[in-house]
């Protein structure tokens, strides 16, 4: 009976750890939705070159880069589109609860956050980041992450001038 138990465990973990990831695939290559895919191989490349970083600060954000799976943007302004992203941002977070970190209204937009913590306060194993206008022109933007994010290791973002190339960071 145990290892039916475990069998039965392992095999529904792939459905566990992907399920962000099918929630939103049906809106990849929809004529009227934009969508973009950064996989982790992308981030690898970023956490490669970090061992020729200058800096040891460019080589933290570098190393940050190369904990993350996956992100994934979906972007539409079409209002058909607008409520079919609500809807499966909806149906995702009824089956796969994320706490709701930020809420704000600004001119019509709103904006909300959502985490999923990983074995420590300052690790965000999953996000998602929810950005409907109420005016029709206005985009809605989804932005779904899947990784390793210490929060601690990103805490100095905001002097982060870039990675300096030929002309260097301005």
């Amino acid at each position: 009976m145990k290892k039916f138990i475990i069998t039965l465990l392992l095999a529904a973990l792939p459905l566990v750890t992907f399920a962000q990831q099918d929630a939103f695939a049906k809106f990849e290559g929809v004529e009227g939705i934009q969508s973009l895919t950064l996989n982790k191989e992308l981030f690898d490349m970023f956490g490669s070159i970090g061992d020729s970083a200058t800096t040891a600060k460019t080589k933290g954000y570098l190393d940050a880069a190369s904990k993350i799976e996956k992100v994934k943007v979906y972007i539409t302004a079409e209002k058909k589109y607008k409520k079919q992203l609500n809807n499966a941002v909806a149906d995702y977070l009824k089956s796969n609860p994320l706490d709701l970190l930020l809420s704000f209204n600004d001119k019509g937009s709103a904006v909300k956050v959502y985490a999923k913590q990983g074995s420590k306060e300052s690790i965000i194993r999953e996000g998602l980041v929810v950005i409907e206008d109420s005016q029709r022109k206005q985009e809605s933007v989804i932005i779904s992450f899947t990784g390793e994010i210490n929060l601690n290791d990103i805490k100095d973002f905001q002097d982060f001038k870039g990675c300096k190339g030929e002309k260097g960071a301005k």
